[in-house]
């Protein structure tokens, strides 16, 4: 990606648009989108948008940055502990000037830093987007949106980005008019797509279980907590293809997985309320668990489908 200095894009020197951002509102939009530093230094700047969902967010990080440095405490929950491994590293909330206006941004790990072909999926996780204080034009417009997939695994793809390996690399990218075309017949292909299965329909078996391994840690999670309820959050798949080789007649084969960098990450907290606010009992979330429950079946499908390798 070309760098663009502020007086041609509104950005301030030293910072640039984030190149394999899949969803939310992006550049391409003509929103402010997602930006990193130009020094290249392992994180993202996320802006907060509007005033609530920013403080929410940011509240939301910063209790588990609080966590996070307590777990020298033997008597820290294992749940905080689990949540820690599957959340991004958290950077606090630099404000920058941005076409004359100061901009509260949360900055956070780069799960792309130092991948050469990074593939990347957003799964937004719940039967249910809207938060609590949505108004009722809000949740009839949530309720709209990837009807098909939400309904029936209490999940949807608002968009990814993939390396093809034998295409040589080249990247496609998928976003949400994409995503509202997917049904139950037609979701796995999507993920078949992103996984860069073989014409045969073949995964590396050592992918799926990078990917499990993370998604079972958030799965066993959500199967426990009742602090939080989750609304309109995600789950990211990251992993680079360039890890991944290929055969003339066996397809894709496992190259280095130890360092294939393949994660599942818990992103987009600016509607996360905790059971105590919302005065509801401390019950586990259903509405999470049931879309995270449905990709950790997915993928271990693909895992003993006897297509896996």
């Amino acid at each position: 990606m070309t760098e663009r200095d502020g007086s041609a894009s509104g950005l301030p020197k030293g910072v640039l648009q984030l190149e394999h951002q899949v969803a939310g509102h992006t550049a391409a939009q003509g929103c402010l989108g997602l930006l990193k530093p130009a020094s290249a230094d392992g994180t993202i700047l996320k802006p907060t948008g509007k005033v609530e969902c920013g403080v929410r967010e940011i509240a939301f990080y910063e209790r588990l940055d609080v966590e996070r440095n307590c777990l020298c405490d033997k008597s820290i929950c294992a749940l905080w502990a689990t949540l820690c491994q599957v959340v991004p590293r958290y950077y606090g909330h630099p404000k920058l000037p941005i076409d004359g206006r100061e901009v509260e941004f949360i900055q956070l790990e780069d799960l792309t830093d130092g991948l050469v072909w990074p593939c990347v999926m957003d799964v937004k996780i719940g039967r249910r987007t809207w938060d609590p204080l949505a108004t009722l034009e809000k949740r009839k417009a949530e309720e709209s949106k990837y009807q098909a997939c939400r309904q029936r695994f209490g999940l949807c793809l608002p968009g990814f980005q993939v390396y093809h390996v034998q295409a040589g690399g080249k990247l496609v990218r998928h976003g949400k008019d994409y995503g509202k075309k997917l049904t139950e017949a037609n979701i796995h292909e999507a993920f078949l797509l992103f996984l860069n299965a073989t014409e045969n329909g073949r995964v590396s078996r050592g992918l799926l279980e990078q990917f499990l391994d993370d998604l079972r840690r958030i799965r066993d999670w959500a199967q426990k907590q009742t602090t939080f309820r989750l609304y309109s959050s995600s789950v990211l798949l990251v992993y680079d293809a360039a890890r991944l080789d290929t055969s003339a007649t066996e397809g894709l084969q496992r190259k280095s997985l130890n360092n294939a960098n393949a994660k599942a990450r818990m992103i987009d907290f600016a509607h996360a309320f905790t059971t105590t606010e919302l005065a509801e009992a401390a019950t586990v979330d259903d509405n999470y668990l049931e879309g995270v429950e449905s990709l950790v079946a997915i993928f271990e499908q693909f895992l003993t489908a006897e297509k896996a390798f």
